[in-house]
C-alpha cells in the first residue's frame, strides 16, 4: 500500500512518475520553482512565467528579471511589456483581461510608463496605443509621452491596434458627413495620412509590404441584442490599398489575407464558378495560380498550399519543394519545419528534404538547431536536426529558446545551456542521449538513484555543490528535518522560536520550528549539526506519521523499552527499512544522505 502521511499535501507527489537519473554530464545553470511558462518574447529572450496565480519574468538563462507579482504580464515588444497589478480575466468566447490599470516595464525591470491606462496595447515600431481614464485612445512613445490623441476612435473590446510598415490604422466614428465607421491611417507622429472609407479594412493585421486588405461591400452580423458580432464582407469585393489610400490591387477576390513575406493568399472565383486559392505579389501579379483548396504565407517568404486535404510547401519564388504529403504543416524556423505525414511527425529542411521522422506526437519549432518533441503521453524530450535524441523523454514539460533548455519534472524547472547539452551528446556513447539533470555522483544503477531523482524533482533536497549530491556523506539533524519538512509541503510553523541556536538566517529555521511544534524535538537547543542516527531517522518519520503503535520488531540491538522501539517496529512494518543485517538494526549507526533520502522516498511514495 502507499504510505499515507499527509495525503492531501502529497497528492501531487504521488501522481508523478519516477525516473532514475543517469550520472549527469551537464550541470544546470539554475533551477526554478515556478508553476507555468506562459509565453516567450524571442527578441528580448525573456520568459513570462506564472507562480501562485501571479505573473513575472525570467531571462532565457533562468536569471530573474521581475518577481511574479503581476495580475497581468504581456510579452515584450520593442523592449517593453504591458503589466498590471490588478484586474481579472473574463470568461467566455472572447476571454480578456480587464479591470486593471496598465503600464509598461523595460528589460531592466523598470516601470518606465506608469500604470494609469484602462486599456493598452503592445509596442510596435517604437509606438503603442493606450486608452486613458477618460476613454480616449492615445499614442505613446517609449518614454511614455502622449504623442497624439484620438477621441473619436471606435475600438471594440477585443480589438488591438499596432504599427506596421511605419503606419497604423484606427477605426473612427465618421461624424455627420460620414456617419459610418471610417479608417484613419496615421504615421508615427500621429499625423493623418489618409482616410479609408471601404466597408471593411483589415486594420488589426494592418499594412504589410505596402498593402492592406480591404472589402468594398459587406454587412455587420448582429446578436439578439443588436450588438455587432462581426463584419461579413461581400465575396468578390476584396482588394488592397496602399499607404496613400489608393486602390493598389482592385476589388476582385472572394477573400484576401494580409501580406506576409512579400506574398498574400487570395481566393478567386473562376469562370466555371469554382473558387480556388493562390498567391499574389504586392504588385497584384499572380505568383501561384488560384487552383488550390487553401494557401498560407509565412514571413520568411515560404508558403503552404492545400489540395485534397493535403499540404505542400512552396519556396519564396512560389515553386513547390514538396509533394502534397502533409496533413498538417508548420512554418520554417531555424531552417527547418515540423510537419505531419500519414500521422508521423517529420522534420524537413528548406529544400523539402526529410531530416528525420519521429514517433513523437508533436513538437515545438526549431531554435539553435534543436527542437522539443512531445510524446502522446505528454512527456518531452529534445532532438537535434538529425533526429538524434539529446535529452530523453523523461520530462513533463520543456522549452528551448535563447540558447537555453528549460526542462520541468516534478516541482522544478531546470535550465541548461544548449551548447553544453549538444557537446555532451557528441561525447556520449553511440545511441545514448546527453546526460542532463541529476548529480554526477549518483549512478543510474545505484540503490538510492530513484529516491534522489524523486527528491530533487520535488524540491526536497539540494546538492552539495559542483553538481554533486554526496550520497555517502553523513546526514545531520538539520538536513533530515529540512528534507522531511519540504517533502510534506513546507507547512508554516506558528510557534515562536524556542531555540537558542536557531535563527531565521539558518536554512533549517522553519523546519526546526515545525519539528518542535510536532513533538519531534524539544529543549532549548536544536543541534542542527548533530549527526543523524538510524534510530533518530525512523523516529522523526514515525512522529510525522502520528506515532502509530504496533508489535515491537525483533532486533537483538533494539531494547523493547527503548524510546525508539515503536518507531523501528513501524518502519519495518511499512517497508521503510529491514534492518542492517544479521538480526540487527544498528540504531546508533549514522545515516548517510543517500540512506535518509531513500527512507523518505519509501515512507512517502514507494509502494510495498
Amino acid at each position: 500500500m502507499k504510505k499515507t502521511l499527509l495525503a492531501l499535501a502529497l497528492a501531487g507527489l504521488l501522481s508523478l512518475g519516477l525516473t532514475a537519473p543517469s550520472s549527469a554530464a551537464v550541470e544546470e545553470l539554475v533551477n526554478l520553482r515556478i508553476d507555468e511558462v506562459a509565453a516567450y518574447s524571442p527578441e528580448e529572450e525573456v520568459y513570462t512565467v506564472l507562480e501562485d496565480g501571479s505573473y513575472g519574468y525570467y531571462h532565457a538563462d533562468g536569471t530573474l528579471l521581475l518577481e511574479p507579482n503581476y495580475a497581468f504580464a504581456g510579452e515584450f515588444h520593442d523592449g517593453l511589456a504591458l503589466v498590471s497589478l490588478s484586474g481579472e480575466w473574463t470568461q467566455g468566447r472572447d476571454s480578456r483581461f480587464q479591470g486593471g490599470r496598465f503600464g509598461y516595464v523595460d528589460t531592466e525591470g523598470t516601470l518606465v510608463i506608469p500604470m494609469q491606462y484602462v486599456r493598452a496595447f503592445p509596442f510596435s515600431e517604437g509606438r503603442a496605443f493606450a486608452v486613458d481614464a477618460s476613454g480616449t485612445l492615445v499614442l505613446l512613445d517609449k518614454t511614455g509621452e502622449e504623442v497624439a490623441a484620438f477621441p473619436d476612435a471606435a475600438l471594440e473590446e477585443t480589438d488591438c491596434v499596432r504599427f506596421s510598415d511605419g503606419v497604423a490604422v484606427i477605426p473612427v466614428h465618421g461624424g455627420e458627413e460620414q456617419p459610418a465607421t471610417v479608417y484613419l491611417v496615421i504615421d508615427s507622429a500621429g499625423r493623418e495620412l489618409c482616410i479609408l472609407t471601404d466597408a471593411w479594412v483589415d486594420y488589426q493585421n494592418g499594412f504589410h509590404d505596402g498593402r492592406i486588405a480591404v472589402a468594398e461591400k459587406g454587412e455587420w452580423e448582429l446578436d439578439e441584442d443588436g450588438s455587432p458580432l462581426g463584419f461579413l464582407p461581400t465575396p468578390g469585393t476584396w482588394g488592397y490599398r496602399d499607404h496613400q489610400g489608393e486602390l493598389a490591387i482592385p476589388y476582385q477576390y472572394e477573400a484576401a489575407e494580409a501580406f506576409s513575406g512579400g506574398k498574400a493568399a487570395v481566393c478567386v472565383k473562376g469562370e466555371n464558378g469554382k473558387t480556388g486559392w493562390g498567391l499574389i505579389a504586392a504588385s497584384g501579379e499572380e505568383t501561384v495560380p488560384a487552383e488550390y483548396d487553401g494557401a498560407v504565407t509565412y514571413p520568411d517568404g515560404f508558403a503552404a498550399l492545400l489540395q485534397q486535404e493535403r499540404w505542400a510547401y512552396a519556396d519564396p519564388e512560389g515553386r513547390q519543394i514538396t509533394g502534397f504529403d502533409f496533413e498538417q504543416v508548420e512554418p520554417f524556423q531555424d531552417g527547418a519545419a515540423l510537419c505531419y505525414a500519414d500521422g508521423a511527425l517529420q522534420a524537413i529542411d528548406e529544400t523539402g528534404a526529410v531530416l528525420f521522422t519521429s514517433d513523437a506526437a508533436g513538437g515545438l519549432g526549431f531554435s539553435g538547431g534543436v527542437t522539443v518533441l512531445i510524446q502522446a503521453d505528454g512527456s518531452c524530450g529534445v532532438s537535434d536536426m538529425d533526429g538524434n535524441l539529446l535529452v530523453p523523454f523523461t520530462y513533463e514539460n520543456a522549452y528551448h529558446w535563447g540558447g537555453c533548455l528549460w526542462l520541468k519534472r516534478g516541482d522544478i524547472w531546470r535550465v541548461y545551456d544548449t551548447e553544453e547539452v549538444i557537446d555532451a551528446k557528441q561525447a556520449a556513447p553511440f545511441g545514448a542521449s546527453a546526460e542532463v539533470g541529476g548529480f554526477t555522483d549518483v549512478p543510474a544503477g545505484s540503490w538510492y538513484a530513484e529516491a534522489v531523482t524523486w527528491a530533487t524533482d520535488h524540491d526536497v533536497i539540494t546538492g552539495t555543490g559542483g553538481g554533486q549530491f554526496s550520497p555517502d556523506k553523513s546526514c545531520t539533524t538539520g538536513e533530515i528535518l529540512t528534507f522531511l519538512w519540504r517533502a510534506v509541503g513546507r507547512p508554516e510553523p506558528v510557534v515562536e522560536n524556542p531555540f537558542t541556536d536557531v535563527s531565521p538566517s539558518n536554512y533549517y529555521y522553519q523546519a526546526a520550528l515545525w519539528a518542535y511544534e510536532n513533538g519531534m524535538v524539544d529543549g532549548e537547543t536544536f543541534g542542527a549539526a548533530e549527526l543523524c542516527s538510524r534510530a533518530m531517522a525512523v523516529a522523526y518519520l514515525w512522529y510525522a506519521a502520528d506515532c502509530p503503535m504496533g508489535d515491537i520488531a525483533a532486533f537483538a540491538d533494539v531494547d523493547a523499552e527503548a524510546e525508539y522501539a515503536q518507531a523501528v517496529a513501524w518502519a519495518v512494518a511499512e517497508g521503510i527499512t529491514a534492518g542492517s543485517g544479521d538480526g540487527l538494526f544498528s540504531p546508533d549507526a549514522v545515516c548517510s544522505r543517500g540512506q535518509i533520502v531513500t527512507f523518505l522516498f519509501r515512507f512517502l511514495v514507494e509502494e510495498t
